[in-house]
């Protein structure tokens, strides 16, 4: 392999992750729990196991349900301010910004619209994700607990003699 060199900023951070640029030989990484031991992270700290967590899943669709909540009461406040004001089909006589206002209020019903859309979806997605990825983990434990063939040592030897 030929010299790489990462540009500073990258550096930075396959430092900040326990790896090293060596200058000659490329990039070279280090996951967190290389040396064996449990738990041992860069810091040291850590149970040495990734687990998935429903947590900030929830709290990511948590926060969507409020923006969701928010941009339909502002689509309700901004439509309610419209009454009388020659929008959504009434007219008012002599005004000449009508049309103007009516773009406008288009404009941002339309913005709003797709925001309280876009919250209501990505609330369940997130959700889900969060839900998944927890009983993945469950999952994957028990399939291990389960397994039917396991090493058996050799007729007449020592457990671990092999």
């Amino acid at each position: 392999m030929g010299d790489i060199r990462l540009s500073e900023r990258w550096q930075e951070f396959y430092a900040t992750a326990g790896g090293t640029d060596t200058g000659r030989d490329g990039v070279s990484t280090r996951p967190a729990s290389a040396n064996g031991e449990k738990g041992a992270g860069k810091d040291g700290a850590g149970d040495g196991d990734l687990k998935s967590s429903k947590g900030p899943w929830n709290t990511a669709s948590t926060s969507l349900g409020d923006l969701h909540r928010n941009a339909v009461r502002a689509l309700g406040d901004l439509r309610h301010g419209q009454d009388g004001a020659g929008v959504g089909g009434m007219s008012v006589a002599g005004l000449e910004s009508t049309g103007t206002q009516q773009r406008v209020f288009n404009s941002w019903e339309a913005r709003l619209s797709v925001v309280r859309d876009e919250c209501a979806e990505l609330m369940g997605k997130l959700t889900k994700a969060g839900n998944d990825l927890a009983k993945q983990d469950e999952a994957i434990e028990k399939l291990f607990k389960e397994q039917k063939t396991r090493p058996v040592p050799p007729p007449g030897g020592p457990s671990g003699s092999w």
